[in-house]
């Protein structure tokens, strides 16, 4: 017989329920939280390496719309060498100059067309690599202080509270005398920004969502 969906949702209720009992019996465990967007948001940083990858990806795409430009030459080129090949005003030899040329420039546009296609698909990709590495590096950055200031409050467990779903609250529910890192993260990391590079501090998080 199958088993119902309530009685399904009952069992599971009881395990998350045991887990949850064996989890509070746990003694001496200090947990605190941290948002990690928004240290990432407020990192000075974050701003430079944006720009960066900004900037590459301008020069990329400087560098596909040169290639655009002669491609759209070419074409006019085409059409000019089109217009001279079924002018009947001009003779056979012209005509056919024209229809070999024509040729020749098809065969250079379809390259063209080629090349920038694979000039697209390596911008993305290394567009798509600075901005992994960036954000790697960002994130790496930030756990060296996330780790220290846990170590330093006697954290067991810091949870990442910004990739939490804001609607579903039974994942985690905050109270006040939760520790939340994020402000004291947030001036660490900013301690040694250049003058103008960051904004005024946010105010620090409190512990209850």
């Amino acid at each position: 017989m199958k088993r119902s969906f309530f009685s399904t949702i009952l069992s599971l209720g009881l395990l998350l329920g045991g887990a949850s009992s064996q989890m509070a019996s746990a003694q001496g465990i200090n947990i605190g939280v941290v948002d990690m967007q928004e240290c990432l948001n407020q990192f000075y940083k974050t701003k430079l390496e944006v720009e960066q990858v900004n900037a590459i990806a301008k020069e990329k795409q400087t560098e596909i719309d040169a290639k655009r430009a002669d491609y759209e030459a070419l074409t006019k080129k085409l059409t000019d060498l089109d217009k001279r090949a079924r002018d009947t005003a001009l003779g056979n030899e012209q005509r056919q100059a024209a229809v070999n040329e024509l040729q020749a420039i098809m065969q250079e546009r379809m390259a063209k067309g080629r090349e920038i296609d694979e000039a697209q698909r390596r911008a993305q990709q290394e567009i798509v690599d600075a901005r992994q590495k960036m954000e790697q590096t960002l994130v790496a950055d930030i756990r060296v202080v996330v780790d220290a200031q846990a170590a330093a409050s006697g954290l067991d467990l810091v949870f990442d509270k910004s990739f939490l779903p804001k609607a579903n609250k039974v994942i985690l529910v905050t109270s006040a005398k939760v520790p939340d890192l994020t402000g004291s993260i947030i001036a660490e990391l900013n301690k040694n920004a250049p003058a103008g590079a960051v904004s005024d501090p946010p105010a620090a998080p409190k512990g209850g969502n």
